[in-house]
């Protein structure tokens, strides 16, 4: 027998007792992957990162110095710190935008003498910027000029509603995004949210709310796919819903599933939409690499809702990838009024128009019900399923990811021979057989099968196959077939009663 060393020489004279450490045997079931996430946005002039750089998020305050505090990216990266402090994050700052959206807000009040224009009483204002709470306590005998002087007080003191204040020539308070583009359409300001907030007495009409709009001119996400390189982020979190940047981050995601580059990344993106526009949207992509969350009237914007969902899904997926992600809590999210939540019939048209779904418990707490991808149809048109919900995808990078860090590591990194099996192999000669790999991936699949990814494993050994290519004699072609585990999702159960 002879045995084969790597780095002792057979022609050694020097005396001494000489050992080397090889590793390729040393991987024992499954090895940890811990995930990366990368989210995409603007910042703003006064944030110090530089554009199209890719950094590092170690905490919330590190979004806003980065970015500037209420830019679309720091408040992306605040929300998923907030929800996920353990995933590693990395941002990128993109320029572009060409006009920022706005809102208009016209009070009207009371007059405490004819021809006047002043209130006659207090009264406190219940508005929400972006989901967060802007309340104004009005002085007795305020104007309107008054009371849009103390809410640009307010928000311009706090950068983190994501807008700045201003009045126009109609004494209409006016509400700019911070960074331009389509995004700043789906922001949102709005009155009495919560039960029991009601106007004050004082304002003789109903606020009016002039919706943003005007935003245009996004970024291209083109600029961040050779920025990244060959880093792989397993999961996306774009805010760009337009149809250009969608096809984007689908070819990227799509290019970076194939098994030559191997770096599967999974996108998520969130819609301000009405039933009709989230399925128009949802009918127009075919991806099995991006989620696209649809949420109607929510005072939070579409962005922070992918940047939670996102923060949720790698925390749980990356523990255990075919575990179904169904009722778990988006912290932070605020949903829609009741009458705006979109009904179970909805939703089931939802899923099956490629929009992801969520659900509010009895707390008002906003929670995933079925994380789904866009794709729809197979390459000819059919209705195809397999590639449906977020856990499929998740649960095949996993088995890749075990399956190629266990072959590099015990067999190319460590330089085998190949031959026949019919080939004598002696203990530590190097030499590896197509049996002895097959035993490896039973092996592996044994541990894939004992964590719970896969199932029917008898099957799998029985259909397995491993062989030699017949043209590259350098070559090992395998067939592996495992019946991946599902998701429990319905129980539908008959009842037959008798009177």
């Amino acid at each position: 027998m002879s045995i084969s060393f790597n780095n002792i020489p057979n022609t050694v004279r020097t005396p001494g007792a000489y050992s080397e450490v090889d590793n390729s045997r040393a991987l024992k079931g499954l090895v940890a992957n811990p995930h990366k996430v990368l989210i995409i946005g603007q910042k703003k002039s006064t944030g110090t990162a530089d554009l199209a750089k890719v950094l590092a998020i170690t905490s919330e305050n590190v979004a806003d110095g980065y970015f500037g505090a209420g830019s679309l990216l720091s408040r992306m990266c605040k929300k998923f710190k907030g929800v996920n402090k353990n995933t590693e994050l990395f941002a990128i700052a993109l320029s572009g935008g060409t006009n920022a959206a706005s809102a208009v807000i016209h009070f009207s009040v009371a007059l405490s003498y004819a021809g006047g224009s002043v209130s006659a009483g207090g009264g406190t204002v219940h508005m929400l910027v972006n989901g967060k709470p802007a309340q104004v306590v009005l002085t007795s005998m305020w104007s309107v000029t008054d009371i849009n002087s103390a809410y640009k007080t307010l928000i311009n003191a706090d950068v983190t509603y994501g807008v700045v204040a201003s009045t126009n020539a109609t004494s209409g308070l006016v509400l700019s995004a911070i960074n331009s583009g389509l995004a700043g359409n789906y922001l949102d300001a709005r009155f009495n949210y919560y039960d029991g907030e009601t106007h004050p007495t004082v304002f003789k009409d109903s606020v009016t709310v002039t919706g943003f709009s005007g935003g245009s001119g996004d970024p291209s996400l083109d600029d961040v796919w050779a920025v990244i390189g060959n880093d792989q982020y397993q999961y996306i979190v774009n805010p760009y819903i337009e149809a250009a940047n969608l096809t984007s981050l689908e070819s990227e995601l799509a290019d970076r599933f194939k098994p030559l580059e191997d770096k599967w990344g999974h996108g998520f993106t969130g819609l301000r939409a009405t039933l009709a526009s989230c399925t128009t949207l949802g009918n127009s992509r075919n991806s099995p690499h991006n989620t696209i969350i649809g949420a109607y009237d929510s005072p939070t914007p579409p962005e922070e809702w992918a940047a939670v969902w996102a923060a949720v899904a790698a925390q749980y997926l990356n523990n255990d990838p075919a575990r179904p992600l169904q009722f778990l809590t988006l912290p932070g999210i605020l949903p829609p009024p009741s009458n705006n939540q979109f009904t179970r019939d909805e939703r089931d048209t939802l899923l099956y128009d490629g929009i992801a779904t969520w659900v509010v418990d009895a707390g008002g707490n906003v929670q995933i019900e079925r994380s789904i991808t866009t794709y729809q149809t197979s390459p000819l048109g059919a209705l195809d399923p397999s590639y449906l919900d977020v856990e499929t995808l998740a649960t095949l990078a996993e088995i890749r990811y075990q399956y190629k860090a266990k072959m590099n590591t015990q067999f190319i990194a460590a330089r085998y021979k190949l031959a026949d099996d019919t080939f004598p192999v002696q203990a530590g000669s190097y030499v590896v057989t197509p049996k002895t790999i097959r035993q490896t991936i039973i092996s592996l699949f044994t541990s894939l099968y004992d964590k719970g990814l896969i199932e029917d494993l008898e099957t799998f050994k029985t259909n397995l196959i491993v062989e030699r290519n017949e043209t590259d004699r350098n070559r090992v072609d395998v067939l592996m077939p495992p019946d991946v585990v599902n998701q429990f999702r319905v129980l539908a159960g008959l009842v037959q009663f008798i009177l």
